[in-house]
């Protein structure tokens, strides 16, 4: 299972440059924060491909994805998102990451 992100998903942070690792209005892809665990949209950081995230091990570091999931949580909430039963089951899976 690959948990891709949906079109629905993709158009959410369609209009959002913001390169989430370092504030440069260059984003180019969606980056799943925890993996491949989830194509919930909460699981989303976009990030610039090629000078941000490819050989980034950063990323993978818990309190940078502690950070990226509150941002996008926060994003998410300002575009008035409506969650799923799938982002709650998500949120409560990975409640570590929330506290």
């Amino acid at each position: 299972m690959s948990h891709e992100f949906s079109p629905k998903t993709r158009d959410l942070f369609f209009w959002n440059k913001e390169c989430w690792w370092c504030s440069q209005q260059h984003a180019s892809a969606l980056h799943h924060i925890l993996g491949r665990v989830s194509s919930s949209p909460l699981n989303v950081a976009p990030i610039n491909n090629n000078q941000c995230h490819l050989g980034n091990g950063k990323l993978s570091q818990y309190e940078t994805r502690k950070l990226f999931l509150k941002k996008t949580l926060d994003y998410l909430k300002k575009e008035n998102y409506k969650f799923t039963k799938e982002d709650f089951l998500f949120m409560k899976k990975f409640a570590q990451y929330y506290k």
